[in-house]
């Protein structure tokens, strides 16, 4: 049956720093409970926005800390942990016994993140074609980054699962090639 029920992606108006805050730390305990007596645990998917910092600490940070781990548990998103200015694998192994679930996501940049980096994944309208793009997602192990620490981390931070998620192709790829390249590319690194 299904073991984890997941907050993909929250309001960053209603995290920490915000007046909502409060609010948001009733309803993720409320939802957490539903899930605990339905034999799930909770955990919440990271994006970049999370790294701001509120009073010299991250957001993301201060979600853990003040949504005890026995209600919130992490799926660390690799490549928003990284845009986010955090070493990925450090970041996982700071999580450790907290991260069941750790995304894989592969990317490459030259020069600056775009303005519209959100529009990549569909949450942003206001893509301007003017800018050249510097980002792309790329297939697992195909980017910047260190996907054997990674792995090494997650599998030391007690990780049950490991997802690779590809938002938009690229490389000529299309998705389903995509999905290959990185499924050969785990292979070849006996995953």
């Amino acid at each position: 049956g299904v073991k984890y029920i997941v907050i993909p992606w929250y309001d960053g108006s209603k995290l920490p720093g915000n007046a909502a805050w409060e609010e948001t730390k009733k309803l993720f305990t409320k939802i957490s409970d539903e899930a605990k007596q339905n034999g799930m645990s909770l955990l919440y998917h990271n994006h970049d926005f999370e790294f701001k910092k509120v009073d010299g600490e991250y957001g993301l940070d201060i979600l853990y800390k003040k949504v005890p781990a026995e209600y919130l548990q992490t799926e660390l998103d690799t490549c928003w942990v990284n845009i986010g200015g955090e070493n990925p694998a450090e970041y996982i192994a700071k999580y450790n016994g907290r991260t069941p679930v750790v995304h894989l996501k592969d990317f490459n940049i030259e020069g600056k993140l775009p303005k519209h980096l959100y529009a990549l994944i569909g949450m942003d309208d206001e893509k301007d074609d003017d800018e050249p793009s510097s980002f792309e997602f790329r297939p697992v192990g195909h980017g910047m980054q260190d996907m054997p620490a990674i792995l090494d981390a997650s599998v030391k931070s007690g990780a049950e699962w490991v997802v690779v998620e590809q938002d938009e192709p690229s490389m000529g790829l299309s998705r389903m090639d995509s999905v290959k390249a990185s499924r050969e590319y785990l292979r070849s690194i006996g995953w």
